[in-house]
């Protein structure tokens, strides 16, 4: 019987680079989502940080967003910032944004006109922040948690699964369940919807900075009662 003959070299090397995926992406999801578990780690471990709050959580993403871009800067070997979402926006890409925007702000309209929430801790946690803080916190999670929850794990496990619905379904729940947990479950139709339109809005066009864009414009409402607070208004 006559043998198969070699493997070609071409396929060899995509099966090299399948299993070596199934050890990259992982160590990097779990720096993309260490905001998440690391202060559990510390907490556990009793180390003190000097930060409480919302305020620890732009430690925590700067931090996450520092180690995933040496991760995927040294060890997979200087992949391009499009690979993460992170390229020139077109103007179709801006006016999803601003649909979307406006769908959300509509939704707002309603929830609180005919459904308004009680009141969390959550929220209140922040508006009790000083103005600048509260800009800072809503800066920064628009930039970080777009690169952490966002650009990152979406493409990583679509390249990994090779579908996108499999990354949207694992990371969707994953980026909602922390806010809940924070906010109250009451989060879920007030400023879920909020997620849930980034979550289009990157399926769409595969753009962080959109998604950035986006995401700050859904967080600076906040601002609002934040400088209500303040002003004893």
């Amino acid at each position: 019987m006559e043998s198969a003959g070699p493997v070609p070299q071409s396929l060899d090397a995509g099966k090299r680079r399948s299993s070596l995926l199934w050890v990259i992406v992982p160590v990097g999801l779990a720096i993309s989502y260490s905001p998440m578990w690391l202060p559990r780690v510390r907490e556990a471990i009793g180390v003190d940080i000097g930060l409480t709050g919302p305020m620890a959580s732009i430690l925590w993403n700067a931090l996450a967003v520092l180690v995933l871009v040496a991760y995927m800067v040294f060890i997979e070997r200087r992949r391009p910032w499009a690979s993460v979402g992170l390229l020139k926006p077109s103007q179709k890409h801006v006016e999803w944004a601003l649909y979307l925007f406006g769908i959300y702000m509509g939704w707002q309209w309603i929830v609180l006109t005919f459904f308004p929430p009680p009141a969390d801790s959550g929220t209140a946690a922040i508006t009790s922040m000083s103005i600048a803080a509260v800009l800072a916190l809503i800066v920064s999670a628009a930039v970080f948690e777009e690169v952490l929850y966002r650009g990152y794990p979406i493409e990583r496990l679509t390249e990994l699964t090779g579908h996108r619905w499999i990354a949207l379904l694992i990371t969707v729940p994953l980026f909602m369940a922390p806010h809940v947990a924070f906010f109250g479950p009451q989060w879920l139709w007030t400023q879920g919807i909020g997620a849930i339109a980034l979550f289009v809005l990157y399926a769409k066009t595969r753009n962080l900075l959109v998604c950035m864009l986006l995401h700050l414009c859904i967080n600076l409402p906040i601002l609002i009662p934040t400088i209500a607070q303040h002003i004893g208004a």
